[in-house]
Parts: C-alpha cells; sequence; structure tokens
C-alpha cells in the first residue's frame, strides 16, 4: 500500500490500480474546511483519466459519522437565541459554516459522480443523512452487517442532504423514498433489501473485505470501465439541476 497523504481526518492511499480514501475522525471538521476539502478535490482531479487506477474505494471508521458527532456539530452552529418551533426551518449562528457543510460535500459528490473509474462506498457504524447521501453516488455500495442508517435530519427539521431525495428517487418508487427519508433508523439488512447496498460485509478488517470485493472488476480494459460510467451516468445528468434547485430553496 502506498499512502499519498495522511491526516488526523482522512487518509489517502492506493493499492495497485485501486486508490483509496479512508475517512477517520472529525468529519464535520473537515467538511466544513475549504483547504482539506481541497485535498480531497484535487485527489479525486487527478484520479480522473489517469488510466492506471480503474477504481475508488471510500469508506469511514466505524464512530466518524455518528449521531453524536452530528448532535455536537449542530448545537455548535444552532442559533440558540432563537425558539424553534418546528414550522420553519432552524436557524444557525454560524451560517457560513452550514452552508459551507452543504455547498463542499455537494461539490466532492458531483466530483465523484463525473469520474470514469468505478467507485465504491462503504458504511460503518451509524451513518447520518448527509454522508448516507453521498455514499450513494458510489456505482457499488457495500456497509458492515451492523450499520445502521441514522435520518437525524428529521430531528432538527432540516432538509435531507448529501442529495439523498435525488438518489433515493432513481433507486426507488417516489414513495418508497420518501418513506425512507421519513423513518429514524435503516439497519442494514433493510438496506439491502431496498438495493441501497450491493452487499453486507463483516465489520472486522472492513477496509480488506471491501478491497476483495473491488478487485475483480479492476480486470476489465480502462476503456471498458470508461465508456460504461460515461453511458450508465447519462441517467444522472440531472444532478447538477438538482444542486441547483436545492440552492435556490435554501438561499444558499
Amino acid at each position: 500500500m502506498d499512502i499519498i497523504s495522511s491526516n488526523e481526518f482522512f487518509e489517502i492511499s492506493r493499492e495497485g490500480e485501486i486508490a483509496i480514501l479512508d475517512i477517520k475522525e472529525r468529519v464535520f471538521e473537515f467538511i466544513t474546511d475549504l483547504n482539506l476539502s481541497n485535498q480531497l478535490m484535487e485527489f479525486i482531479t487527478s484520479i480522473d483519466h489517469n488510466q492506471d487506477i480503474k477504481a475508488l474505494v471510500f469508506f469511514n471508521s466505524p464512530e466518524s459519522m455518528s449521531e453524536e458527532k452530528y448532535d455536537a456539530y449542530i448545537q455548535d452552529i444552532l442559533d440558540k437565541s432563537k425558539k424553534q418551533e418546528g414550522k420553519e426551518r432552524p436557524c444557525f449562528s454560524e451560517k457560513n459554516t452550514r452552508f459551507r457543510e452543504i455547498n463542499i460535500l455537494n461539490k466532492l459528490i458531483r466530483n465523484i459522480a463525473s469520474l470514469q473509474t468505478i467507485v465504491f462506498s462503504g458504511l460503518q457504524g451509524t451513518v447520518v443523512t448527509p454522508f448516507i447521501g453521498a455514499s450513494l453516488v458510489a456505482d457499488f455500495r457495500y456497509a458492515a452487517e451492523n450499520a445502521v442508517l441514522s435520518m437525524i435530519h428529521n430531528k432538527y427539521g432540516l432538509h435531507p442532504s448529501g442529495a439523498l431525495p435525488f438518489f433515493l428517487s432513481n433507486f426507488l418508487h417516489h414513495s418508497k423514498a420518501m418513506e425512507v427519508q421519513m423513518t429514524d433508523h435503516i439497519p442494514a439488512e433493510t438496506a439491502l433489501e431496498l438495493g441501497l447496498v450491493n452487499k453486507l460485509l463483516q465489520a472486522d478488517d472492513f477496509r480488506a473485505a471491501i478491497l476483495e470485493e473491488v478487485k475483480p472488476f479492476t480486470r476489465l480494459n480502462y476503456c471498458t470501465i470508461r465508456d460504461t460510467k460515461r453511458l450508465t451516468n447519462f441517467t444522472r445528468k440531472d444532478l447538477n439541476k438538482y444542486f441547483e434547485f436545492e440552492a435556490s430553496l435554501l438561499n444558499l
């Protein structure tokens, strides 16, 4: 394994034809930090059109996207001087932080969606709304057997971010997509039944398990992967329009 970049937030590495992004801790710090997020953007840009890389894998550490981390992040930026009546969107004292979170994550999703390599995502532990959505941009999705998808945006009266409505409406019938987003928790087994993940993997040595799933796909020629991605991505041509609509809705 060749480590390209590593810090307390994430590690970027490479194993042969596979590029790997391991999301560690303090995810809400780096997803709202322009310098750190730009490092990820540069990494994603660098592997596009690189014929030596056929796959990108990104996955999280079990505690990095938990409800506790989300609660702490939201509590830090909420405007506590204004009573939340439940009829309007919550007010934020740190609006710029909230807007950066949404805009940076959306930019990452757009960049990953446009990649010509095969993209694989892995989810461990409890994963909150924005990163559920972000995981769905992958071509293949895996989850640890004990993973839980948390629609925590409902707790705060927030919209489902991370392009979750866009991807769910492509994967599921409209009414099922609505039901999923309005449910508090989705266990990994249910996510598998719904087709939101391709396979459940053992939590022990999750990283190695994902890479074993990825390796068979790298036998394909780069041009086959590239053209298959280009054609299959045709169905995602409205993703940019979705983000524009979200921005207009939220006055971003």
